[in-house]
């Protein structure tokens, strides 16, 4: 799962993307979803939603997890790898978590054998070679002025840590066996503040000792890779600088993303097992529009009528992470299995994160808990029988969680418009406006969501008695409150407290 990740990076989805040679080729032997959701315009929320199957208002997963965050994911919530387990799967997850790092919330409590990654985004601390990125990443000072003690912590140096997160160093966590000793996840970290020009082949590395592990040991397995790759900063191998069809710093770092795809490919097919691996590739949402240049391709899905100016629109702003707009869920979809999946297909059915929880449980043939309510599909169908038949309705959490957005069939509903919350590339900000009844666009005719239009009163009610349907259960069935408490210097992710950016210094 890449991360940041536009649409329209995809070469197979849109032919002006020349950066992905490998996932084009994957995609023509594999099948291909263009019409599929992320489950959340956020990293936090979006991740939730695959690994649980559910929707943000019964996860109560809906902002992201500060690095001095308290809580996270709630653990009554189950995740697929939990279940995975419990059926007899290795379990690894080598990236970007992002749902908590402290114990019990850390991913090695959450059903995973190993965690080799990052615990949250790679903008959210510092690095000595931080990469490109709007504004410029702060470089982690070396020789600081200030040293903590022990817990004799000054005000001001607590401050800096609440406030501006970025003056803790990126940690890289190297986690070989379920939970932490003595539960002190800190003995884990190995390198901070981490080297993102390395980091894809660390990954690498280990993608490969695990599975070789897992097929020596005849287990089967499960690899969940969230990337950091394509969020901000961009940094990379050097062999990868001026790669990129029209050299840039974003198109260099996509073909190292495109490479990691490709090795871990290469390993299964060395390793004879390609027939034994479903293999996926996605991304957690949509572009990060503002930072220009930095950001992923959008494709078609442009959000016109939020960037057009009032009265006609919605006054300006960005239309793809953080909204609800298409681009900041519609992401790349490509499923691969040879000898169950037919190669060089595509699907028009509407798929989902949260579908990934039903499907892989259907698969791996284990039973969803019987005490909740689940929001996402079995793709079995999809995926494997050529079935165009995905959801009817898809319902789409704004900033707040709530479900202002809903999907039905070709139509998409607005209860509410907004821009991201940062505005578009050169700063330019929206209008929050409500609707009622709900703003519709057509999306057989109209991707860039340009022109509102008029449907039969039958439409309007389908909408509205769904999304009511949907609120009813949620209100009725088990649901979770997270803990977003931010914590002081002891809440850190830290390799040694006793400098001011942790910097490991063994």
């Amino acid at each position: 799962m890449a991360d940041d990740m536009g649409w329209g990076d995809l070469g197979a989805n849109w032919p002006n993307t020349r950066d992905t040679p490998f996932l084009d080729y994957l995609a023509s032997i594999s099948i291909r979803l263009p019409d599929y959701h992320s489950g959340a315009s956020v990293c936090s929320v979006s991740r939730a939603a695959l690994l649980t199957g559910r929707l943000t208002p019964r996860t109560g997963v809906w902002q992201n997890f500060a690095s001095t965050a308290l809580g996270g994911l709630p653990v009554n919530e189950t995740i697929i790898s939990e279940l995975l387990k419990s059926v007899g799967y290795a379990t690894a997850i080598h990236g970007k978590w992002h749902l908590g790092h402290q114990p019990p919330f850390h991913p090695s409590y959450r059903g995973f054998d190993e965690y080799i990654g990052v615990p949250y985004s790679i903008d959210m601390g510092c690095t000595d070679n931080p990469g490109a990125n709007h504004p410029p990443v702060k470089v982690c000072p070396k020789d600081p002025p200030l040293h903590f003690e022990q817990k004799h912590e000054h005000p001001n140096d607590l401050r800096k840590v609440i406030e501006a997160d970025l003056t803790v160093g990126i940690p890289l966590y190297q986690c070989l066996t379920p939970r932490c000793f003595n539960d002190n996840c800190n003995k884990e970290i190995i390198e901070q503040p981490v080297n993102l020009s390395t980091l894809t082949q660390s990954y690498i590395d280990n993608d490969r000792r695990f599975i070789q592990q897992s097929v020596e040991a005849k287990q089967p397995f499960f690899l969940y890779l969230p990337l950091s790759h394509m969020h901000v900063p961009h940094d990379y191998a050097r062999q990868f600088k001026d790669t990129s069809a029209l050299p840039s710093v974003y198109g260099d770092t996509l073909r190292e993303l495109d490479y990691h795809v490709n090795q871990t490919y290469q390993l299964l097919k060395d390793l004879d097992i390609l027939n034994q691996t479903l293999l996926i590739f996605t991304s957690d949402n949509g572009p990060w529009s503002s930072k220009c240049d930095l950001a992923g391709n959008q494709g078609p899905f442009m959000g016109v009528w939020q960037a057009s100016p009032l009265p006609s629109g919605g006054g300006g702003g960005g239309t793809a992470k953080f909204t609800t707009w298409e681009a900041g869920h519609r992401v790349p979809f490509i499923a691969h299995w040879p000898g169950m999946i037919k190669p060089g297909t595509f699907s028009n059915a509407v798929g989902s994160h949260l579908d990934m929880m039903p499907t892989i449980a259907n698969l791996a043939n284990f039973t969803l808990p019987s005490d909740r309510s689940f929001d996402g599909i079995d793709l079995s169908p999809v995926l494997f029988d050529g079935s165009d038949q995905g959801h009817e309705y898809l319902f789409h959490p704004d900033m707040l969680g709530i479900l202002s957005a809903v999907r039905y069939n070709q139509y998409k509903a607005y209860y509410m418009t907004y821009p991201a919350i940062d505005g578009a590339c050169g700063g330019k900000e929206g209008f929050i406006s409500p609707h009622e009844p709900p703003l519709v666009f057509d999306l057989s005719r109209d991707l860039a969501e340009s022109t509102p239009i008029v449907v039969s009163q039958s439409v309007y009610d389908a909408i509205d008695q769904a999304l009511q349907a949907k609120l009813k259960d949620i209100a009725s069935t088990p649901r979770t409150k997270v803990d977003y408490r931010i914590g002081g210097l002891d809440a850190r992710a830290c390799c040694d407290a006793g400098h001011i950016v942790c910097r490991c210094t063994d």
